[in-house]
């Protein structure tokens, strides 16, 4: 199906009760430089006629047919949505953040529901395998209020932290925190601070995991230098990691090969079969990448390399363990 052309002739078609005819349209599609016959235009109105989703009329009460466009279809002079842009109304909607301004929502959702019209009503295949957004984390407003209340005034805080020890989770009572910064990473809140009045280190976690934060009539500690140096080397930790080759192997209509996922620089492509493509990436072997190929582990295989193939099948293991 060439959508260029076909966006061109509904274009082209006017509106009721003017019509045009099959070659007229064609000479019309000529002068904008698309060579075709009167019996490829022909397939072509008849195929856009038979979808039912363009408004597109045929006068036969005599020869040569008229074509035209539904008045109550397209009023005034709105555009015609092509299936490109209509996919791109349709993902736009799915990704938009819950932060924007609600006239945007709106008229986002109002392009969507033209969007779907389009597809008859049925989302494209490459936008259903989409993942899912992550769960939303609830933040309480009131502790996150207390956190930057803390910074602003430098003062030092207690506060219970969430940890993980020995493969059990317990909340532990800290009772000297200095918070000194707020920071979102990967769309999640997090607090950057020092332990305790005589620990070196800097810490960042995850908002979520904090709770109980009382604040102190003591002055926090002030990282120096060095100390920031470190907890940014720890955060960015991973990523001078050497260059992988990553094989995947993914549906033709996916996310990833529609390009709306990227795993790194892509360096090759090759069609196996008519539903499934293999492509190779030249990546880096972090964790997000870990996480982000568990998650569309359900239409994604990875082929190569094996150790991260591995680590795949054993977190689907454990994963399928907890559901026996």
């Amino acid at each position: 199906m060439n959508s260029h052309r076909h966006l061109s002739i509904l274009e082209l078609v006017p509106i009721a009760p003017s019509s045009i005819s099959t070659q007229q349209l064609q000479q019309k599609l000529i002068e904008r430089g698309f060579e075709l016959t009167c019996r490829m235009l022909q397939r072509d109105l008849q195929s856009l006629y038979n979808q039912g989703c363009f408004g597109l009329e045929k006068d036969t009460r005599s020869k040569p047919y008229g074509w035209s466009i539904n008045t109550q279809w397209r009023g005034g002079k709105a555009q015609i949505m092509s299936s490109e842009v209509a996919g791109h109304y349709l993902l736009l909607e799915q990704l938009l953040p819950q932060s924007v301004p609600s006239d945007v929502k709106r008229s986002v959702h109002t392009k969507a529901e033209q969007a779907l019209k389009r597809f008859n009503g049925h989302v494209p295949d490459w936008l259903s395998t989409m993942p899912k957004p992550p769960l939303k984390v609830n933040i309480d407003t009131q502790l996150v209020a207390q956190i930057e209340h803390a910074i602003k005034h430098k003062r030092a805080v207690s506060a219970e932290l969430y940890r993980v020890l020995y493969d059990e989770a317990h909340w532990l009572k800290f009772a000297e925190l200095s918070f000194y910064n707020l920071v979102e990473q990967g769309g999640v809140l997090m607090a950057q601070f020092m332990v305790g009045a005589l620990h070196d280190k800097c810490y960042q976690m995850p908002v979520y995991r904090i709770r109980n934060v009382h604040i102190l009539q003591k002055i926090r500690r002030e990282p120096s230098a060095e100390q920031l140096k470190s907890l940014r080397s720890a955060i960015n930790k991973g990523k001078s990691q050497e260059t992988i080759e990553l094989v995947v192997k993914v549906p033709n209509h996916s996310a990833v090969n529609q390009g709306f996922i990227e795993l790194g620089e892509l360096t090759d492509k090759q069609h196996i079969d008519d539903k499934n493509v293999l492509l190779t990436y030249q990546t880096i072997d972090i964790e997000q990448l870990t996480d982000e190929l568990f998650k569309c582990a359900h239409w994604l295989e990875v082929i190569k390399p094996e150790k991260l193939r591995q680590r795949i099948v054993s977190k689907l293991k454990a994963a399928t363990a907890n559901y026996l």
